[in-house]
């Protein structure tokens, strides 16, 4: 942890992280004699490396004219065909002419399917699989816009795109007298929209034979480049014949580095520190005969919903603990920078931490990793968290024999049709959490039940929305207190909303629940609004004593989602509470405008539908991006558009964007 901090300007990128001359300015103010570039943001970017080496201050990463040579992937593909062409290169085109018809004749030439990628930059960033000539047209501007935006070039390349292929790269290592190493390999073949979601090593795709001959091919590369610091050069392999293929070499530390440190033993980062201090990495002589040990996993927990297509999602995090805060997991690492309180925004990536654990075994390794998810609290923003658990209880991936469809081939096994069943408890929970916060609201008689009656009448209801999709109704009675011992008995029944009819009563309850009176807080307003009540709830459901962690979140009047955290499954549900008395009017008001209002701030990048468009269901209305994603906004039925904002306008949340109105015959 740094012990000074400097404030660099905005949040967005351009104008604090992107401005190279205001960190070459913070340098020289705070006295720093170095600077090290990190994963992304100026890492990979040569201009940047050479002002800082010309104000006199160390560069930690390669020299400027490597990263030019290696750093863009059409002038690495030109360097390994000059300079080392025993390298296995994939077919494709990386030539200076990017207009559209030039790329799409080359794209055509190469045979469909094939893959778009921006020459500047990596992280699934202008990346697009192409699989028809209708679509190419569309997806070379979409991928040249994205491109610009996140790199500041727009510059593509087209590979042959492989349908079944692994993710492998290798660690390497160079020095300034012309050594360099290799760290093994990592497998980063988990992924989704070609961004890294699980990464492991040893791979277990790779035998000895195999792993010789690509870390040779990487500490060639290197000694070609006469590289120095540490690089990743990443490979494509087709594990049926054993062959790989260059996809390029990332001339920075890689997100996934901690992995190869649990079985290497080595600190990156410090071997960095020593490179750029001008150490011999020969004469250290600790890359020599590194005894490499066990199994190492990471997860990259995330702010998206995979629900709805990893979709990027923000929030304040309610409630943030590790699984290794009580520091009794062995072989369990969390890199991170967040706390209670932390706001996700959409200015940066939407990466919470990276969950790392190291076992003797690749077998051992995937259970610590899914008790160490379980056992992680996140509360308040929704995540991937339940998504990582499923990939790590997947038969497929716990036998290793998997590609980068996997995501795709396993879909319905990592995402299971909800069911009451799986809910129930957190419903529970989020009923008594509800009952509390209420009872002890009460101002005037106290000591008389909510909703009491001196005629029994109706059970109780509170319909919840699941996670933003299904709603579900919860039907209670309260039995009282027992033995007046702060125990309150409830019977309940969850159902669904098809199930339930107007003013009409389940006819039993056959949920028995017990709740532990326990201190919640109080609802108190805050900076960023009213900050809602939070704890942990303890309570027994149908004889099964079970501890929840639970917070809500107030939005408006009748406007709150209750987060409940479930021990058991080892995930968040979110609960929207619905409310009661909203019309039927205003019911479908709300359904006509909700598909198309910011679930989050965020930037019209393109208006595909004018005003006045007339459109069937699903066809795209606009695009927008957000935490440096691009989503596209898909109508929900046929209609006509009215479209209420304006390309490179900047929206914050809870914008209507556009309506979609049905025609009237």
């Amino acid at each position: 942890m740094a012990d000074e901090a400097y404030h660099i300007g905005a949040s967005i990128a351009s104008q604090s992280y992107l401005d190279g001359d205001k960190l070459i300015a913070v340098c020289k103010r705070s006295g720093a004699d170095a600077i090290h570039p990190g994963y992304g943001f100026l890492s990979e970017n040569a201009d940047f490396a050479d002002k800082v080496i010309a104000s006199g201050i160390n560069f930690i990463g390669p020299q400027p004219d490597s990263i030019r040579t290696i750093g863009d992937k059409i002038a690495a593909k030109v360097f390994i065909t000059e300079n080392a062409n025993t390298i296995p290169l994939i077919p494709g085109y990386n030539g200076q002419d990017q207009s559209v018809a030039r790329l799409e004749e080359e794209a055509k030439r190469i045979e469909f399917p094939v893959l778009l990628k921006a020459s500047a930059g990596g992280g699934g960033k202008g990346m697009r699989a192409v699989y028809e000539t209708g679509k190419l047209k569309e997806e070379i501007e979409a991928a040249q816009g994205e491109a610009l935006r996140a790199f500041g070039s727009d510059q593509l390349l087209i590979e042959k795109y492989f349908e079944s292929i692994r993710h492998v790269e290798i660690q390497i290592f160079g020095d300034k007298y012309g050594n360099v190493y290799h760290i093994n390999e990592r497998d980063c073949s988990v992924q989704r929209r070609h961004q890294k979601v699980v990464e492991e090593t040893p791979s277990p795709a790779v035998d000895d034979n195999l792993r010789r001959q690509m870390t040779a091919a990487a500490v060639e590369l290197g000694r070609k480049l006469r590289y120095e610091g540490a690089g990743t050069a990443e490979f494509i392999l087709d594990e049926k014949n054993k062959k790989f293929y260059f996809l390029e070499l990332n001339t920075r530390l890689q997100v996934e580095h901690p992995i190869t440190e649990c079985i290497s033993g080595l600190d990156l980062v410090e071997l960095q520190l020593l490179v750029a201090q001008g150490v011999n990495l020969k004469e250290l002589g600790v890359l020599d005969n590194i005894q490499f040990k066990g199994h190492a996993i990471e997860v990259r927990l995330c702010a998206e919903d995979p629900d709805n297509d990893f979709g990027p999602r923000t929030g304040v995090i309610q409630k943030w603990s590790p699984a290794n805060a009580a520091q009794d997991i062995p072989g369990v690492r969390f890199d991170t920078g967040v706390e209670d309180g932390s706001e996700i925004s959409i200015y940066y990536d939407s990466m919470v931490a990276k969950v790392i654990v190291h076992a003797p075994t690749r077998e051992e390794a995937v259970r610590r990793m899914a008790s160490v998810l379980a056992r992680t609290v996140i509360v308040g923003v929704t995540t991937n968290q339940k998504f990582l658990i499923s990939i790590m209880n997947n038969p497929r991936f716990q036998s290793g024999t998997f590609d980068t469809n996997f995501i795709g081939l396993e879909k319905e096994r990592l995402f299971p049709t909800p069911s009451i069943s799986t809910v129930k408890n957190s419903m529970v929970a989020a009923l008594l959490f509800d009952w509390s916060i209420r009872r002890e609201q009460q101002v005037h008689l106290r000591n008389v039940q909510t909703g009491w009656r001196n005629m029994k009448w109706r059970n109780k209801q509170i319909n919840f929305l699941v996670n933003h999709d299904k709603e579900l109704q919860i039907q209670y009675d309260y039995q009282g207190e027992a033995a007046n011992d702060k125990r309150h008995l409830f019977k309940a029944e969850v159902l669904a909303k098809e199930e339930t009819q107007a003013a009409t009563d389940v006819k039993e309850l056959t949920i028995n629940a017990v709740l532990f009176e326990t201190d919640l807080g109080k609802q108190v307003a805050g900076p960023r609004g009213i900050q809602g009540c939070k704890g942990l709830l303890r309570t027994t459901i149908d004889g099964v004593q079970q501890i929840f962690y639970v917070a809500e979140v107030v939005r408006d009047v009748n406007d709150k989602s209750i987060f409940v955290h479930d021990f058991t499954q080892g995930h968040q549900v979110e609960l929207v509470k619905v409310d009661r008395h909203l019309s039927k009017a205003a019911q479908s008001e709300d359904d006509r405008v909700t598909p198309y209002t910011s679930s989050m701030p965020c930037r019209i990048l393109k208006v595909l539908a004018p005003t006045g468009t007339h459109v069937k269901k699903n066809t795209p209305l606009l695009s927008i991006e957000s935490m440096k994603t691009e989503v596209k906004i898909l109508s929900r039925h046929d209609g006509v558009v009215t479209m209420r904002v304006e390309e490179n306008q900047l929206i914050d949340a809870r914008v209507l964007l556009c309506s979609v109105d049905e025609v009237k015959k």
